[in-house]
């Protein structure tokens, strides 16, 4: 996966370190030219750019990138960063929101997924980047944690013995349906609207889909 972090402070260094690690191209951006050099050898590519600039953003190929973090919460650069994004057609966007009220504007213009740092830290999002259908997700292990999906609607009517599979470390651990948590359910029981699919496994065996 191709990922752009626009932003390097705490919580964008940990973010594009922690995905340069599991294997993924990264391009670090941001204006200081002290936080560019100490990551560059850590990442797939670092650039001195204002994030707020979308001809700069664009001439260094972020509208190629799979994924898009912007991780400032300063809300002006924030906003038009995100906007950047969008503009240039990184098909997801994300971003770090410094309070409640600067990630009801995040989600309003159309940013996927916002994560408050209070409540998420960079490796945990660096995670999630990954497993892109789940809601929510437990780290392990750096390659192995469980993952909280909401069943797609072409599985409603569908046993949960179908979801098994020998070839893959995927595991269901709980279902969670009227919010009665099921520990180790009865395979035989068919996936329902408003269930919650609880799995442990891999990684690269939980980002693939149900």
């Amino acid at each position: 996966m191709q990922v752009a972090v626009l932003g390097l402070g705490r919580f964008g260094t940990q973010l594009a370190e922690s995905l340069a690690e599991e294997g993924h191209e990264v391009l670090a951006i941001d204006i200081s030219e002290n936080e560019i050099q100490q990551i560059a050898d850590r990442v797939t590519k670092a650039a001195i750019a204002d994030i707020t600039d979308e001809q700069a953003l664009q001439d260094l190929g972020v509208g190629n990138m799979d994924v898009g973090v912007v991780a400032t919460a300063v809300l002006e650069s924030s906003m038009l960063a995100a906007m950047n994004l969008q503009s240039l057609g990184v098909p997801a966007v994300y971003a770090k929101a410094g309070s409640q009220r600067h990630a009801t504007m995040l989600r309003r213009i159309g940013v996927q997924r916002v994560i408050e740092p209070e409540k998420e830290g960079g490796l945990r999002f660096a995670h999630l980047l990954r497993l892109q259908q789940a809601k929510d997700y437990l780290s392990l292990t750096r390659e192995y944690g469980v993952a909280v999906y909401e069943p797609p609607p072409r599985l409603y009517g569908t046993t949960l013995d179908k979801l098994d599979e020998d070839s893959s470390t995927r595991r269901l651990l709980m279902l969670v349906r009227d919010n009665e948590v099921q520990l180790n359910p009865v395979r035989s029981q068919t996936i329902k609207a408003n269930d919650l699919l609880i799995f442990a496994g891999a990684d690269e065996d939980l980002a693939k889909d149900l």
